[in-house]
């Protein structure tokens, strides 16, 4: 049987790099969207953008694995499928599990060579992408800026704010929002016509120009004090740790699992006494999500492998096309559940854990069924009785040896008649 294994892997291994290498340009096109923006909007350098599309690769690689393993799977068993060499292994006494276990095993390889970039390459690669874009930040504040979106730079102390639009000739912000005191639920709201950003003393600074501030007044539950103002300024905590390699302040998703556990334990140790209790649960979930997330990405491989083989091995005639359909339907099928799990986990209504695993056990689970179904049904019996039922034209044998050995099935004792 390892002369069987080698010849199903040979045939999973092309199809399983050409899908690699889609899926990640697939993905990548949309940094590539926005890093292009950035150059042609904010000027900046394209080595920086060369730079900054290299540290994003390690992220879009750790999700085409999954993906480019299914498709592999479907796309080498439909070509078999196609050539009615299933229906020859078959006939030949090859049980189902000859089949799947070298593609099961395939799948939990990649599920570990996954993981291994999930842990070691995406958080050093995230960690170089924020510290530099933080160097870019610092010669040129622009570079943050997004229009029409939220910037969450001053969360922690309760702020957001964003703008709508640049002005082409000025270039400076229009339209500029500021929440003030969100974790109050009653938070001042400061609207002006115009913004700028630069720095002062070291320090990022949003001056504001011809607006109003929304003030809540403390006597009324629903009342505003309104105040105009000519010029406003608000210093943004964009400089902090802004020198290349110097950044200490990690995000999730640029820290190793090991670190990842260790600050999930922080957090729940001071999320009852943190000044903001409410900001400290947000970011308890967040890291929560991600640290199951470093897990359930990777072993989509095994589970895509679970489903993929007996999904495979139901392609008829025409199994490419199939194939790579049927493929596309569970990979969008997947991530969907993956996104809408995310949200969920996010904002607390089910837990990390089976927000982040629950689209692995689904696929799994049905694969695992599809598998035992097959071999409960008779397909076994099912593949064999086809065989005999074939014109020997439609069988194609790889050498004059199986051709004899094709023929012989159809006479007793395997004797062929002269």
């Amino acid at each position: 049987m390892r002369i069987l294994a080698r010849y199903i892997l040979k045939e999973f291994f092309p199809p399983f790099i050409i899908a690699l290498i889609c899926f990640t340009l697939i993905l990548i096109f949309d940094d590539l969207f926005r890093l292009t923006k950035l150059f042609v909007q904010k000027g900046i350098s394209p080595v920086y953008l060369v730079e900054l599309l290299i540290y994003v690769m390690p992220a879009t690689v750790v999700l085409s694995l999954p993906m480019a393993a299914l498709v592999a799977i479907l796309l080498s068993l439909g070509r078999l499928s196609t050539d009615n060499e299933i229906i020859a292994m078959k006939a030949h006494g090859v049980a189902f599990h000859h089949l799947m276990l070298p593609l099961l095993g395939m799948t939990a390889l990649l599920s570990i060579v996954d993981l291994g970039l999930m842990d070691y390459a995406l958080p050093k690669a995230n960690l170089a992408y924020a510290t530099l874009k933080r160097d870019i930040q610092r010669h040129n504040p622009t570079f943050v800026l997004e229009e029409a979106t939220v910037m969450k730079e001053l969360e922690r102390e309760g702020k957001l704010w964003m703008y709508e639009s640049t002005d082409a000739k000025s270039g400076r912000m229009q339209d500029v929002k500021i929440w003030d005191g969100i974790w109050t639920g009653r938070p001042r709201f400061s609207h002006a016509q115009e913004g700028s950003l630069g720095f002062e003393n070291g320090r990022a600074m949003l001056t504001l120009y011809d607006g109003l501030t929304y003030e809540p007044t403390t006597g009324e539950a629903d009342g505003y004090r309104i105040t105009k103002f000519q010029q406003q300024q608000l210093a943004l905590q964009l400089t902090e740790d802004l020198e290349r390699g110097v950044l200490q302040n990690q995000t999730p998703r640029s820290m190793r699992i090991v670190q990842l556990k260790a600050f999930i334990n922080t957090l729940e140790a001071t999320v009852q006494t943190s000044q903001n209790p409410e900001y400290t649960r947000n970011r308890l979930r967040f890291a929560e999500v991600e640290y199951h997330k470093k897990f359930s990405i990777p072993f989509a491989c095994l589970a895509f492998g679970l489903m993929g083989v007996p999904l495979g091995l139901m392609v008829k005639q025409s199994g490419k096309m199939i194939g790579f359909g049927v493929g596309l339907a569970v990979i969008l099928v997947y991530y969907l559940l993956l996104q809408v799990g995310q949200s969920a986990g996010l904002n607390g209504t089910v837990s990390p854990v089976l927000a982040m695993w629950l689209p692995n056990i689904a696929i799994g689970v049905f694969g695992i069924f599809l598998s035992i179904r097959m071999i409960g049904e008779g397909t076994l019996r099912t593949w064999r009785d086809r065989n005999s039922e074939l014109p020997l034209s439609e069988a194609r044998p790889h050498d004059e040896r199986d051709r004899v050995t094709s023929d012989a099935m159809t006479y007793p004792q395997g004797k062929i008649k002269n």
